[in-house]
């Protein structure tokens, strides 16, 4: 049988082990590159940099970020007016995509974004993605990139990434205004890519709150699983080390 000393030394070296897995498995996610910010101009229904649309019935306004698209859309008209949810899209270089908004937006199902009655003069605040570009991965929400925004310091991805310029989003927007529908159909081009220096992080998306489910809240668990072996390693040292030895004969 192991002697105390050498069976303390032993526990003592699994625990460390076990810590620094733990540590490793945490600082895994973390990423490197440059990150670069993409700057839009409004082609159609008019040209327009600061994204701005106004008609009789509606103004609306857009912004990007590296994954979806918001804007502020009020009612200008004397009639209440409502977003046909179900039949809002979103292009990227003429994939067209359905979206889910600020109501479906964190939802696991199908389900179609919610209407919301707007009274003239008033306002909605929307943020929009492509249905299949947000999912849950390991417990945690991810989102990916209407185009790539971060070159993983590769020669080939920097390369793509500034060859974006020129490239084209497009929103269809169907507005019932009354009992009539107008389909308000907006085009988006990539006037310029600028990379980010080092120390300055993308603008912080808008999003709603992302909802606490048991799937996310399970996320921890690449840290736990090491933490509770050294727990059972310990656990039985304790045990080891509180037996009487039986004296060798």
């Amino acid at each position: 049988m192991l002697n105390k000393k050498y069976l303390t030394a032993f526990i003592v070296f699994l625990l460390i082990d076990s810590l620094l897995l733990s540590g490793c498995s945490g600082a895994a996610g973390v990423q490197s590159g440059t990150n670069y910010l993409y700057t839009y101009k409004m082609t159609q229904p008019i040209v327009n940099d600061q994204l701005l649309f106004k008609d009789n019935y509606i103004t609306i306004q857009f912004t990007f970020d590296q994954s979806a698209v918001s804007f502020q859309l009020q009612n200008v008209s004397e009639a209440s007016m409502s977003v046909v949810w179900e039949k809002v899209s979103l292009g990227v270089n003429k994939r067209i995509y359905s979206v889910r908004n600020t109501s479906n937006f964190y939802s696991l199902s199908a389900t179609v974004p919610t209407s919301l009655v707007i009274p003239p003069l008033g306002y909605i605040r929307e943020t929009v993605i492509p249905r299949e570009n947000i999912f849950m991965d390991k417990g945690e929400w991810v989102e990916k990139d209407l185009f790539l925004s971060n070159d993983k310091n590769n020669a080939k991805l920097k390369k793509a990434i500034t060859g974006y310029v020129g490239g084209e989003i497009s929103i269809s927007i169907p507005v019932k205004i009354g009992e009539i529908v107008t389909e308000y159909a907006f085009t988006f081009n990539v006037s310029k890519v600028t990379p980010l220096p080092s120390k300055l992080l993308p603008p912080v998306k808008e999003r709603p709150p992302a909802p606490k489910t048991p799937v996310m809240e399970s996320s921890s668990g690449n840290t736990i699983v090491p933490i509770a072996i050294a727990a059972g390693v310990l656990g039985v040292a304790v045990y080891l080390l509180s037996q009487k030895k039986t004296p060798a004969l």
